[in-house]
């Protein structure tokens, strides 16, 4: 006996692929966290190293070191440990957003082709 698949209806197939691209928004997201959490730790031991510093400090701008003064480079880190702990606070919510959403299209998509019980 072969049984026949039913027809994914136009509807179906749409939320399909809003799942698909909820998904893809959440890769996205999780990828940009990553990389912001790598630069925060980066910019937390940059700053450990700078509050020990005695004497002269330098600052990287592109392949040259310009000499500064270690307080003004912990003001600038600190400034840009702060934009990025906004950014991230920014995009958790984002990521728990696209989550909500891609769980409750999946919740559809299930409903949809479960068997119906009489």
């Amino acid at each position: 006996m072969n049984e026949e698949k039913p027809e994914i209806s136009k509807e179906t197939q749409q939320e399909i692929l809003k799942l698909q691209n909820f998904q893809r928004q959440l890769q996205m997201v999780i990828s940009q966290i990553q990389r912001l959490e790598i630069e925060l730790t980066q910019v937390n031991s940059a700053l450990s190293e700078l509050e020990k510093a005695k004497g002269k400090a330098f600052k990287a701008i592109g392949s040259i070191l310009i000499e500064e003064e270690p307080k003004k480079l912990i003001v600038d880190m600190n400034k840009r440990r702060k934009d990025i702990n906004e950014k991230l606070e920014m995009l958790k919510k984002q990521e728990e957003m696209i989550k909500s959403k891609a769980e409750k299209t999946q919740k559809q998509l299930k409903e949809e082709f479960e068997p119906k019980s009489s």
